[in-house]
Order: C-alpha cells, then structure tokens, then sequence
C-alpha cells in the first residue's frame, strides 16, 4: 500500500536565509549526513519549508535526527494534519450578522453554541471558522453537502476542512514580554509544549507558535491567567487574521505553519471532485481585506451612470485529479452534449477538471450537478488476469487498437500488475468491458521439437518476437512449449512465423574483439580448444584485433560465450624495463631466444608491440654526424661597423617573396626622391688565405693572428643630395647595394627635407637584415628526436598474457635477472671531456644511437653502461671520436680564437661572419669537408673550403673568405685550472676566495695535516657546499648525540677523499654508504674519515682524473663515542656493560691516537668544503 502525502511530508523551520534549495535538497538526498533519500518535492516560503520525500520510511529517519547547517539548528516536524474539529464557513456575505451564521451552523451540526461550537469570523466577515468542541454527528461530506444545498442571507457558502495550526492568538495582554509568555505557555500549568517563537503584534495581542499541532488543542481547552489578567486564547489561522503593524514580522513570518497560505483546504479524497465557486464580490472583498488593499472606486459621472450594467459571467469548477475519470469524460463527449443543450453555457474540459461558463448562476449549479453525478456514478471494477495476458493487454499497441473498441460504451481500462481496471459510467457497463476485453484477446501454445529449443536463445528470437504483430510470448521452464496470447482472429498468422522461424536454420557471423596480443595467446596456449570447435568456422580478423566467428546462429552464440569467458580469465600485465640498450636487446636474437624460453617454460605470451629498435646505418660516426647536423639559418654578419645599428634588433625577416617586396617598395621611395646615389667602389684588398694544418705538430704550426691595417674600414663617399645630374639607377640595386644604400640616406638625413620617407626606406630595409632564428628550433627538433631514439632504446614495455597471475610474477623477475646478468659499465678518462663543443655531443650521441648504450660524462670521466656486447663496440668508438676531435675547441673556444670573414668585390676590408656562423664553418673545415651549404638571412649559399669562396645561388655572386686566429690562447692550453669546477653546475656550490680569512683557515689546517705531501700537493680552488637538507638533518643528529654522550670532542673536523665520479653523489645526497667505503671495509663497512689529509690525498682514496685533479672533502663529522671497528661490522657495536641496549656512535684504528673513524649513519657526516688540488712532481 502506497504512503499517504502526509506520512512523507516534512516541515523544516528554522533555515538559514542563504541557505540555497539546490543545497537544502542535496542534503535531504544524502542518506550518510541526514539519513535522507529521494525527495519528491520541496516548497519554500521564507525561512521554512515543507520537503516530500518517496516514501515514509524516509521521513521518519530524518526527522528522528538533529540537523545543523551554516551553525543553524533546524526544526524537522511532520506536516500538520487535516484539524477534524475545526471547519471553515467561506462565502459568506460580509453584511449578514452573526446571529444567522449562528443558528446556521446549529441548524447543520446539530450542535450548541458556546458549549459545543465556537465562531470565529475574519476580519472581512467572508469567513467564519467553526471550533467544534464535541464531534457531530454527521461525517464531513454529509455536513459539506447540507451546506452546498442551502443559502445564507442569499449567499451560496461552501464548508471546506483545514490543515491543523501550530499557533495561537493570545489577546488583553498587559505589558508580557516574549519571554514570560514563552516561558508561561512552554509550561505544564498552560497545557503548553515546546514553543517556537512568540511575536508580539499590535493592540495588545501576541502570537505563539508551538513545536506540535497537538499542543493548540490543548492549550484551547484551558482558562489562562497570567499576571491576574484573564487571557483570550483562540486559534492562529492567516487567513482569519489580517494584521497590521507586526512587532516582529520576521519572527511570525519565519515560525508560521508553512501550510497556511499555502494550502488552506484540502479535498475530501483524491476521487471526490473539490467545487471552487464563482468569483464575485464577496470573494474579491476577502482578497482585499487579507492583501490590506483598499479598492478603488472611481467617481460616477451622469455618463457613467447613464450606461446599461454589464450582465456578469459566472464561472464554476469542478476539479477532477483522477486521470481515469478524467479519460472517461472526454471519451463520454458529456461536456459536448451539455454545451449543445445550453448554447449559452460553456462547458469545457480542462485540464485538471471542468470548467463551466455562464450569465445564470443558478444555471451554473445546475451544470455543475450533472458533472458531478456523472463522476458520482463512476465504477471501477477489477479483474485479476495472467501475467501474459495482464502484460499483452498493457501493451500501448494493444491499447490503441482496444480503445477504438471501448469508445461506443464508454469505458477505459489500465493494467497495474496482474490487475486490469475497467472505469466505466456503471458497474453493468464495466462488466461488459471485462467481458469484451476477454473476447478480442486469444491464447495458443506452439511444441517446440529438441532440435529448435536452441533457437529460441539466440539473439535472432528476440529480434523476431518484435516483428509480430500484436503478439506476446512467454517458453516454459523446459523450453519445450511456447505460449502465446496475440488478437483474435491474429492466430493462424502469428503461429505460422513462429512455426517458420523454429524450422529455418539461421547462420550467422559473430565478431569477437580482443588485442591482438590476447589473439595470438588463444592460438598458442588454447590451439587445442579452438580445433575442437568444429562446428563453427574461425578466422582472425585482417586487422589481427579479434576473431571471426561463423556458423549456426546458437553454436556461433556459444562459441563466443565460452571464448569470451575464457578471454575474462586470461591476466595480463604491463612489464616496464629500464636498461641501457634493452628494446635492441629484447628484439636481438638473444633476446628473442629468452622470451621464447620464457614463453614456453611459463606458458605465456609475451607482446613486443611497443617495443622499438631501428639500427642506424653503419657509417663513420664523424661523417654520419656532420651528415644529420641541420642546415640552419645564420645571421651573415657581426660586425661592429654601422650595419650592426641598423640590424641590432630587428625582427626576422619573412619569406623571400616578402623580402624582395619589400626591396622594390624601399626602391620606389627613393626613386621618388630623385637622388643620384654612385658610390665609387672601394680598392681591392688582400684575399690570402690561411692554409694551416690543424692536425699537424701544434709545434710547428705558425699562427697568424692577422691585424692587417687594411681591415681599417673605408669611409664611405660623401653625396650631393640636392644634384640631380645623373639618371637614378636604384631599380637595379640588389639586397646589399639596398642595405648600403639605405645605410648612406641615414647618414645624409639631415640634408633632406622629405625624412619621413627616408626613415620609411631605412625601416624596408632592417626588416630583412636579420634571418629568421630558427636555428635553436632545428637543434631542439634534432635533439628531441635523437633523446627520443635513445628512451625508446632504453625502455621496454611489454604485455604478458598468462593463465595464472603467478606465472605474470615469475615472467617479471626471470627477465629482470637475465637482463641484470649482461649489464656492465666501462669508464674512459679524457681530459676533452670537460669542454665538449655541440659537435662532439652529436657525436657521442650517435654512438649511444647506435650501439643503444647508455654514456654519462663526469667531468673527464665518460662512463658507458649497457649490455656487454653492445658496450664492448662502442669504447672504441668513443675513443676513436676523441681521438680525431681532440684538436676541437668548444663553441665557445671557438668565438673566441677564431673569426672567418668574407670579402665584398674590391673591398679590402674583410666583414666577419657571425659567431654561429663561424662556428659552424670551423668545425666543417677542422673535419676537412671540401664544401657546404648554408643558408645567410634566408639565402642559400655554398662554401667552397678549397678555394676559400663563398657563392651566392640567388644572385650567382662569389665573394672570397678568409679564416683568421683572434687568440692562440684556447688552442694549447685548457685555460687556468681555477676557471674549471666539477659542481659548476650546482647552485648551492660557491667558489671561497683566495683572499679571504675562511680560504685561508682551510688551507693552513689541510697542508698542517699533509706531513710528508707538505710540498707535493697544489690546491687548485676551494669550494663551500650549502646543501640545506644535509645540513638540516645534521643539526639534528648533532643536538641527539649531544644529549646522549659524555665525550667533549663528538664532534670534528675530517677528511674524505674520492673519485671524480662520486662528487656530485656527495654533494647531493651526502656520505651515503651505498657509494662509500668502497675503499675499505678493515674496520666496518661503513664511511671513512681520515684525521690526516695525507692519507685522504693518496691515489688509493683519490684517485686523479684525466687532468691529474683530485679531490677531497674537509667534513664535520660526529665521533661521538666510539670504539675499535672490525671488518664485519655493519653498525656501531652496543655498548658493553650497559642496561640500555645503546651502540656506540662510530669505530676507529686505535683508542688512544685514532687515525680514521667509520660512521654507519649517514647524516652523521656533512660536507662542507671541496678541496681540488693536483700533485706536484718535480
């Protein structure tokens, strides 16, 4: 049985005024915070609000919870049922005094006056609520029909019931406040409960709001006196009291029972009609009294009142909720019928009832009577029928071909269930509905033999049943019988397609979609179940992504039910393997070989879709890098002559379609101006060039550091603007001559009056001086490609397809044991290492390419890792490359020692290239390339090295170019030893100044600790580290030990020398021990620390790198207590003798004259200075 409305009803008091619906109804919905669910419906009116939800149980939850939201409690309470002792009179005529309402209501209840009932009009006396102490006789509809029937003082009144009120109106109040008259009436002596609010209104007069509609009644049966003044108590409705004046508005409005105003009636039930009469004066004065608006009523004029009075139409409705009855109406055509008979009245059906329009409002009543015992006469009878036939007949095409057939009764039905419901104008017509429905409805059963009983599983039965005409099917639990209800006189037709359909064979094709790596684990590890399944046909889809599945429709349906199922149960797993060169190893034979044993041995199979190795041609990696270097765009000059003020700048030019558009326009200009502009060509200069042999003897090679005077640059030739006397020849200027001669107008500027077309040309001109900067984008693509050739090398991500999750585990380490065993790591010691130019990292590049090793440069150190086999073959290479390039200058070396300039036609004065340019140019002509290509501010060009020349393919113009030495500096020497450092590229490492007081402490105390190296050993620089994290954690452990040791020296100053290769290790992550101590292990296996540097600078514990640069770390170290290590040692022993299991915090050589410690901790130790120095020999 369905909850009433009322029993999933709410009211909520108490909300927050920004507290929104949207967030109000989420919160009712959320079953964890409120213990709410669905809500139906939620009706705000201020700050309450009356929330429906599905169902009672719900309601009961929540309202059996406290509720808090924005740290405002809220009041739940049910919502206030219909109050059975109270009725409400409406319609009265506002003239008619209350002795004949009184003796009405006595006539009609039965009842007496004072002592069983109790009046209380409204303030406009078009309303009168009736408090009935003593229950009468008659039920409400009875009442309410007795009242319909009569008319008072020539008013129709109608009697309605109301919803129960929370408040009360306490009157002859002498000087209460809010607080007596909440504390009197929440009392037992008032009858009273919990209140809610208290609003004091006008004239004396109060209003109480309880928590519970119950506590109204009670407090209503009692006498109150408070403050010996007899108090008037009656009933708070809205409608009854139209105030003024409020005290506390706010409070009255938010504590108000939501339901007034809202709904102040309610229907009887929800099949019986509710009347709502005619709008006429009476009623429009009540809306006028409870709004408080005074009507307006203009002056009559003679004219005015000359005029014939309009008839007034009158307007009834009669409500009709049932949607049943409401069908039946219009299917009855009764508003049709009446309409006809009384031409002047208008009866239509509305939506929600009927609505009847008319000039008579006795005629109206009369209309309205026949609508009422139509629907008075309305039955519904109810059938139970089996679920086959309930479910056919509830179908929407059953009943719209049924309904044609029920319009001539009339009669409707609707299924709910098993149970059809017929609503019909009488119980006999009803019967022959039933009867009816039972006639065009048949049933038949259809045999299914053995052989079909798999068709009516298959997908097709499903796709067939929707094809029938008006036809319901339900199988038996044996699939052996199939019972069918479908229209009368539809048998013959329907049995037939289905007797057809069972006996037709259906082939069909199923496609089963999988990876192709789970397709080809079925063909290797399940070979047998798919050859067993011979009564379909299979085939492996094109695209290798699933299987095609042909044959029987109901076979084709199992096949792939069993397949998929066994597709479910199948694991998979994603194996990422991160090695040096492992893609390449994988897909090598070995690799191949092992994941074939694997394969095998594990029954899995193992997909290498994503796992990429491309080897790259095999050729000189010199020439191959040279070869894949791109062809930039470079900036031709770098001059420090004018050209480079007009240039410095300026954004890159665009297209050559651009460019020369804009050379013909700066053309134009000054072929407006007029000017004659010749310049006479400058003297021919030398165009020697230096043909020395970078590979030769450094000894016997002779520099030439070029400060010839005819590089002194030429003045330029003074022009007579104003003279006109030879023809202009700017049209034939190519893009040089333009530039120069944009160049010259700007010297001459003052001289001429038009400057702003001058500054025009000059602007034409600059835009194209500067190429495009795409060179940093071609090297970032270049490099991006070759960084992602080198992670695909060293990446492999495989998918394992197994049976057993285990056999996944057991895949994942087989392989990463097999991969381990082949690693190893080979270190090559080059001081060039160091300053490697961008050439030399392509080339090292290339061979991690090529090989799929891995090589890391640590100062001189190149470390290669990888597979054996693959870094056995590129050491060689790596020292050929070095070999070959070592004469080789950096980038930078090179801008700085070197300069190639080129020479325009009968010039002298050599411009130089710019420093890309330059560099790009030395470093073909030190790898002894005869000529190249290269594109100058978006021109090609070639550069032919032989002949020293420079060609223009656009204009076809040859320029010679000249290479010349700046510096000899960089060529023989690696620059000062202070100006390298290891950690040049770590910010929290700073250079200690030689002359400063701190360079010179650490100093004194490392040559005061040397001893016999006193004077073997040069430091080279001294650096501060300040790794904040490190130093952190070694506050700590120091404020530790100095609680928990009795040694005054915990804490001193040691050395720890290493290699090249571990620095950075150090300064990053400090003295850990998993690259510590491998130098010793006598007294622990832990880290090392010399008292005296003479033992650290020895090449057992620093070893020099290429440059013969060692390096040792001055750190503070905590000793704390300790005692004599041993080679086993792992951490400080325990303490002897002690009750507290503590350890000692570090081991040493000796007691008494220690000359090293070992700390197993590693924060106990923090690097503070980097000592590089050198040996001295000699």
């Amino acid at each position: 049985m369905a909850d009433s409305l009322e029993e999933r009803s709410l009211e909520v008091l108490d909300i927050p005024d920004d507290l929104d619906d949207d967030f109000l109804v989420l919160y009712f919905e959320n079953k964890r915070r409120s213990g709410g669910g669905r809500v139906v419906s939620l009706e705000r009116r201020g700050n309450q609000a009356l929330v429906v939800f599905e169902d009672a149980e719900t309601a009961v939850s929540v309202s059996s919870k406290s509720h808090s939201l924005h740290n405002t409690t809220l009041t739940l309470r049910r919502k206030p049922p219909k109050d059975p002792g109270k009725l409400l009179l409406r319609g009265l005529n506002p003239d008619t005094p209350m002795d004949y309402v009184e003796l009405f209501v006595e006539n009609i209840t039965r009842l007496d006056l004072e002592t069983e009932f109790t009046l209380y009009p409204s303030p406009n006396k078009d309303l009168v609520l009736i408090h009935l102490k003593k229950r009468p006789s008659k039920d409400f509809q009875t009442l309410s029909d007795d009242v319909s029937k009569k008319s008072l003082h020539g008013a129709k009144v109608s009697l309605e019931q109301v919803v129960a009120t929370d408040s009360i109106l306490v009157s002859n109040l002498s000087t209460q406040t809010e607080d007596v008259l909440e504390l009197y009436f929440g009392s037992i002596r008032s009858g009273g409960a919990d209140v809610v609010a208290v609003s004091m209104l006008s004239d004396g007069r109060a209003k109480v709001s309880f928590k519970d509609v119950k506590t109204v009644d009670r407090v209503l049966q009692k006498s109150h006196n408070l403050e010996d003044r007899d108090l008037v108590v009656e009933p708070y409705f809205d409608f009854l009291h139209a105030v003024v004046g409020q005290a506390s508005a706010a409070s009255q409005d938010g504590q108000s029972t939501l339901m007034d105003g809202m709904n102040l009636t309610e229907p009887v039930s929800s099949q019986s009609p509710t009347v709502s009469h005619p709008m006429d004066s009476t009623s429009l004065g009540q809306a006028n009294a409870q709004t408080n608006i005074i009507p307006v009523i203009p002056n009559l004029t003679p004219a005015t009142a000359a005029e014939p009075l309009i008839q007034k139409e009158c307007v009834s409705f009669v409500s009709v909720p049932d949607a049943a009855k409401h069908n039946l109406l219009r299917l009855s055509k009764l508003t049709e019928d009446l309409t006809k008979a009384h031409p002047q009245f208008d009866v239509s059906l509305a939506k929600d009832g009927v609505q009847i329009k008319g000039p008579d409002q006795i005629e109206v009543e009369r209309l309205k009577n026949k609508v009422l015992e139509f629907l008075t006469g309305v039955v519904q009878d109810h059938q139970t029928y089996d679920k086959l036939k309930a479910d056919f007949l509830g179908r929407e095409d059953v009943k719209k071909r049924l309904d044609s057939s029920l319009k001539d009764f009339p009669s409707i039905y609707s299924v709910s269930d098993c149970t059809v419901t017929v609503t019909s104008s009488s119980r006999n017509t009803a019967r022959q509905t039933h009867d009816l429905l039972k006639s065009r409805i048949s049933e038949f059963t259809v045999p299914v033999a053995n052989e079909y009983k798999s068709a009516i599983f298959s997908e097709e039965w499903s796709d067939f049943l929707t094809s029938l005409d008006f036809c319901s099917t339900t199988v038996s639990e044996d699939a052996g019988r199939i019972n069918v209800v479908t229209l009368a006189g539809m048998e013959k037709d329907n049995k037939g397609k289905i007797v057809e359909f069972l006996s037709t064979p259906h082939q069909k094709e199923t496609v089963l979609s999988m990876q192709p790596g789970m397709l080809k684990f079925l063909q290797l590890h399940h070979q047998d179940l798919l050859a067993d399944m011979g009564e379909v046909i299979l085939f492996p889809l094109e695209s290798g992504d699933g299987l095609s599945i042909q044959g029987d429709a109901n076979v084709c349906q199992s096949a792939a039910e069993l397949l998929s199922a066994i597709i479910g149960s199948v694991f998979t797993r994603s194996i990422v393997v991160k090695h040096p060169g492992i893609s390449r190893f994988l897909l090598d034979d070995e690799g191949t070989s092992i994941l074939a044993e694997m394969t095998a041995k594990f029954e899995v199979y193992i997909d290498m879709t994503k796992v990429h190795w491309e080897p790259l041609e095999d050729k000189d990696i010199l020439e191959l890098a040279w070869k894949m270097t791109p062809c930039q765009n470079f900036q031709k000059s770098s001059s420090a002559n004018s050209i480079q003020e007009f240039t410095a700048g300026v954004p890159n030019g665009a297209t050559d379609a651009h460019a020369s558009a804009r050379i013909e326009e700066a053309k134009k200009i000054l072929a407006v101006i007029g000017s004659d502009f010749n310049p006479a060509p400058s003297s021919s200069g030398s165009t020697n060039t230096d043909t020395q042999d970078i590979y030769s003897d450094p000894s016997e090679e002779i520099i030439e550091v070029n400060s010839d005077s005819d590089d002194q640059p030429q003045p330029l030739q003074t022009l007579d603007l104003p003279s006109f006397s030879a023809p202009t020849n700017v049209c034939n200027l190519d893009e040089d001559a333009s530039l120069l001669l944009a160049i010259q107008l700007s010297m001459e500027i003052n001289q001429r009056k038009d400057n702003d077309d001058i500054q025009k040309a000059l602007e034409l001109s600059k835009r194209d001086s500067v190429p495009r900067e795409e060179n940093k984008q071609l090297e970032m693509a270049f490099e991006m490609s070759m960084e992602e050739a080198i992670r695909l090398s060293n990446t492999a991500e495989i998918f394992v397809y197994a049976n057993y999750n285990h056999d996944l585990v057991r895949v994942d380490i087989a392989l990463g044991k097999k991969v381990g065993l082949r690693q190893c790591e080979e270190k090559i010691e080059n001081k060039i290492l160091r300053k490697l130019s961008s050439f030399q990292k392509r080339c090292i590049d290339l061979i991690k390419r090529k090989h799929a090793v891995e090589i890391n440069i640590q100062g001189t150190t190149a470390i290669l890792s990888g597979f054996k086999e693959y870094v056995s073959v590129a050491v060689p290479d790596l020292k050929d490359v070095l070999r070959r390039t070592e004469h080789m200058m950096s980038d930078a070396g090179i801008a700085k020692s070197v300069q190639w300039v080129w020479y325009e036609q009968g010039s002298s004065k050599g411009t130089p290239y710019s420093p890309e340019a330059t560099v790009f140019i030395e470093n073909a002509w030190k790898l002894k390339q005869k000529k190249i290509d290269i594109l100058f501010n978006n021109q090609p060009y070639s550069i032919d090295l032989e002949k020293m020349e420079e060609h223009s393919l656009a204009s076809g113009k040859s320029v010679p170019i000249k290479r010349k030495m700046m510096s000899t500096e960089d060529l023989y020497t690696d620059g000062a030893d202070e100006d390298y450092s290891l950690l040049s590229s770590m910010p929290e490492v700073s250079t200690v100044d030689v002359n400063s007081d701190e360079f010179q402490d650490v100093v004194k105390e490392f040559y005061d600790t040397l001893q016999d190296n006193h004077n073997k050993i040069r430091i080279i620089k001294v650096e501060k580290l300040m790794n904040k994290l490190l130093h952190d954690q070694y506050r700590l452990k120091k404020a530790s030990i100095e609680q928990s040791t009795s040694e005054p020296q915990f804490e001193r100053t040691l050395y720890h020398g290493t290699s090249e290769t571990s620095v950075k290790e150090i300064c990053i992550h400090g003295f850990n021990r998993s690259f510590c101590g491998k130098n010793a292990t006598v007294y622990g296996q832990g880290v090392y620390f010399a008292v005296n540097a003479s033992l650290s600078v020895s090449d057992t514990y620093s070893p020099p790198n290429a440059d013969g640069h060692k390096f040792i770390f001055v750190a503070k170290v905590l000793t704390g207590e300790f005692t004599v290590g041993k080679h086993e040692m792992k951490a400080a022993p325990l303490k002897e003798n002690s009750a507290v299991p503590f350890r000692y915090h570090s081991v040493t050589d000796q007691i008494n004259s220690p000359t090293l410690f070992v700390i197993f901790n590693d924060t106990q130790a923090y690097p503070k200075y980097l000592i590089t120095c050198k040996k001295i020999y000699g």
